[in-house]
Protein backbone atom coordinates (compact mmCIF):
# COMPACT_ATOMS: atom_id res chain seq x y z
CA UNK A 1 0.00 0.00 0.00
CA UNK A 2 3.02 2.40 0.14
CA UNK A 3 3.79 2.81 -3.43
CA UNK A 4 -0.14 3.82 -3.35
CA UNK A 5 0.23 6.02 -1.48
CA UNK A 6 3.41 7.80 -2.59
CA UNK A 7 1.89 8.02 -5.94
CA UNK A 8 -1.26 10.40 -4.55
CA UNK A 9 0.95 12.31 -2.52
CA UNK A 10 2.81 13.11 -6.03
CA UNK A 11 -0.23 13.41 -7.80
CA UNK A 12 -1.52 16.06 -5.17
CA UNK A 13 1.53 17.89 -4.86
CA UNK A 14 2.10 18.00 -9.16
CA UNK A 15 -1.15 19.75 -9.17
CA UNK A 16 -0.95 22.04 -6.81
CA UNK A 17 2.48 23.51 -8.08
CA UNK A 18 2.65 25.46 -11.32
CA UNK A 19 4.41 25.19 -14.39
CA UNK A 20 7.54 27.15 -14.15
CA UNK A 21 7.58 30.20 -16.50
CA UNK A 22 11.06 30.89 -18.76
CA UNK A 23 13.45 33.39 -17.27
CA UNK A 24 13.57 34.91 -20.27
CA UNK A 25 10.11 35.12 -21.45
CA UNK A 26 9.93 38.82 -22.44
CA UNK A 27 11.47 41.01 -25.38
CA UNK A 28 12.56 44.70 -24.63
CA UNK A 29 13.40 47.44 -26.69
CA UNK A 30 15.09 50.01 -25.53
CA UNK A 31 16.60 53.27 -25.70
CA UNK A 32 19.73 54.87 -23.83
CA UNK A 33 20.80 58.71 -23.86
CA UNK A 34 23.41 59.57 -21.41
CA UNK A 35 26.97 61.65 -20.99
CA UNK A 36 29.61 60.85 -18.56
CA UNK A 37 31.84 64.19 -17.12
CA UNK A 38 35.34 63.22 -18.65
CA UNK A 39 34.58 61.31 -21.84
CA UNK A 40 34.36 63.23 -25.04
CA UNK A 41 31.19 61.67 -26.03
CA UNK A 42 27.42 61.99 -25.07
CA UNK A 43 25.39 58.50 -26.73
CA UNK A 44 22.34 57.53 -27.92
CA UNK A 45 21.63 53.97 -28.70
CA UNK A 46 19.33 51.69 -28.38
CA UNK A 47 18.64 48.03 -28.98
CA UNK A 48 15.93 45.09 -28.49
CA UNK A 49 16.87 42.28 -26.24
CA UNK A 50 15.24 39.31 -24.65
CA UNK A 51 14.74 39.66 -20.85
CA UNK A 52 13.33 38.58 -17.89
CA UNK A 53 10.70 40.01 -15.40
CA UNK A 54 10.74 38.17 -12.06
CA UNK A 55 8.42 39.31 -8.72
CA UNK A 56 10.64 39.89 -5.96
CA UNK A 57 9.63 40.25 -2.38
CA UNK A 58 9.22 43.80 -0.47
CA UNK A 59 8.79 47.40 -2.43
CA UNK A 60 11.32 50.23 -3.39
CA UNK A 61 10.96 54.02 -2.27
CA UNK A 62 8.92 56.24 -2.43
CA UNK A 63 6.07 54.53 -2.03
CA UNK A 64 7.57 50.59 -0.90
CA UNK A 65 3.85 49.10 -1.07
CA UNK A 66 3.82 48.24 -4.54
CA UNK A 67 4.99 45.07 -6.39
CA UNK A 68 8.85 44.73 -6.96
CA UNK A 69 10.25 43.01 -9.89
CA UNK A 70 13.88 41.88 -10.76
CA UNK A 71 14.17 43.42 -14.93
CA UNK A 72 17.51 42.32 -16.63
CA UNK A 73 17.95 42.29 -20.09
CA UNK A 74 20.93 41.33 -22.44
CA UNK A 75 22.77 43.09 -25.21
CA UNK A 76 26.24 42.32 -26.39
CA UNK A 77 26.81 39.20 -24.22
CA UNK A 78 26.04 41.05 -21.41
CA UNK A 79 23.14 41.93 -18.43
CA UNK A 80 22.10 44.76 -17.21
CA UNK A 81 19.02 46.15 -15.44
CA UNK A 82 17.96 46.07 -11.86
CA UNK A 83 15.40 46.18 -9.19
CA UNK A 84 11.95 48.09 -10.14
CA UNK A 85 8.56 48.85 -8.88
CA UNK A 86 5.34 49.54 -9.96
CA UNK A 87 4.76 53.36 -9.95
CA UNK A 88 7.40 55.69 -9.10
CA UNK A 89 10.20 54.14 -7.80
CA UNK A 90 13.78 54.93 -6.71
CA UNK A 91 16.88 52.07 -6.29
CA UNK A 92 20.66 52.02 -6.40
CA UNK A 93 21.10 48.84 -8.76
CA UNK A 94 20.55 49.47 -11.69
CA UNK A 95 22.81 49.18 -14.97
CA UNK A 96 22.32 50.56 -18.64
CA UNK A 97 24.32 49.73 -22.25
CA UNK A 98 26.46 52.29 -22.94
CA UNK A 99 29.27 52.27 -25.89
CA UNK A 100 32.90 51.49 -26.00
CA UNK A 101 34.87 52.68 -23.36
CA UNK A 102 32.11 52.49 -20.87
CA UNK A 103 30.07 49.25 -22.49
CA UNK A 104 28.25 49.50 -19.18
CA UNK A 105 26.82 52.30 -16.61
CA UNK A 106 25.48 51.70 -13.18
CA UNK A 107 24.78 50.44 -11.18
CA UNK A 108 24.29 53.40 -9.17
CA UNK A 109 21.31 55.44 -7.85
CA UNK A 110 17.86 55.12 -10.22
CA UNK A 111 14.52 56.67 -9.90
CA UNK A 112 11.80 56.31 -12.63
CA UNK A 113 7.92 55.01 -13.49
CA UNK A 114 7.37 51.18 -14.03
CA UNK A 115 4.07 49.82 -14.83
CA UNK A 116 2.83 46.36 -16.03
CA UNK A 117 -0.34 45.75 -18.27
CA UNK A 118 -1.44 42.07 -19.24
CA UNK A 119 1.89 40.84 -21.48
CA UNK A 120 3.29 44.42 -21.36
CA UNK A 121 5.52 47.05 -19.24
CA UNK A 122 7.02 50.16 -19.47
CA UNK A 123 10.10 52.08 -17.98
CA UNK A 124 11.20 55.48 -17.93
CA UNK A 125 14.45 55.84 -15.58
CA UNK A 126 16.99 58.66 -14.73
CA UNK A 127 20.11 56.55 -13.53
CA UNK A 128 23.37 58.19 -12.22
CA UNK A 129 23.67 61.74 -10.47
CA UNK A 130 25.00 65.17 -12.09
CA UNK A 131 27.09 65.15 -15.41
CA UNK A 132 27.18 61.00 -15.11
CA UNK A 133 23.62 60.34 -15.87
CA UNK A 134 21.86 58.03 -18.44
CA UNK A 135 18.38 58.14 -19.63
CA UNK A 136 16.57 54.92 -20.33
CA UNK A 137 13.17 54.02 -22.09
CA UNK A 138 11.80 50.58 -22.71
CA UNK A 139 9.15 49.08 -23.68
CA UNK A 140 8.59 45.01 -23.06
CA UNK A 141 6.42 42.49 -24.51
CA UNK A 142 5.46 38.79 -23.14
CA UNK A 143 6.21 35.94 -25.86
CA UNK A 144 6.16 32.92 -23.67
CA UNK A 145 3.68 31.42 -22.24
CA UNK A 146 2.60 32.33 -18.65
CA UNK A 147 2.86 30.31 -15.90
CA UNK A 148 0.05 27.80 -15.88
CA UNK A 149 -1.02 24.73 -13.51
CA UNK A 150 -1.11 21.21 -15.20
CA UNK A 151 -4.52 20.20 -16.73
CA UNK A 152 -5.92 18.49 -13.97
CA UNK A 153 -7.62 16.05 -16.34
CA UNK A 154 -4.12 14.80 -17.51
CA UNK A 155 -2.60 14.81 -13.94
CA UNK A 156 -5.92 12.50 -12.44
CA UNK A 157 -5.13 10.00 -15.95
CA UNK A 158 -1.26 10.22 -15.77
CA UNK A 159 -2.09 9.02 -11.37
CA UNK A 160 -4.43 6.51 -12.14
CA UNK A 161 -1.63 5.35 -14.19
CA UNK A 162 0.85 5.66 -11.62
CA UNK A 163 -1.53 4.01 -8.74
CA UNK A 164 -2.14 1.00 -11.17
CA UNK A 165 1.27 0.52 -11.52
CA UNK A 166 2.28 0.40 -8.34
CA UNK A 167 -0.41 -2.23 -7.58
CA UNK A 168 0.63 -4.54 -10.33
CA UNK A 169 3.83 -4.00 -9.18
CA UNK A 170 3.10 -5.42 -5.61
CA UNK A 171 0.66 -7.84 -7.05
CA UNK A 172 4.20 -8.63 -9.45
CA UNK A 173 6.30 -9.39 -5.85
CA UNK A 174 3.83 -11.89 -4.10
Amino acid sequence: MRPTRIAVVVLLIALAVPVAVSAQDWVMDWHSIGRVAGFPFNWDIAGTSPASLTPVGGGLPPAFATQAFDLRFTSGGRTFGGTVALGSFQDDNFAVPAPTPLNSFGPTFTSGDFSVTGNTFSLSAFVGFGHNNVEIFATGTRTGPTASAAEPSVMLIGGAGLIGAAALRRRHRR
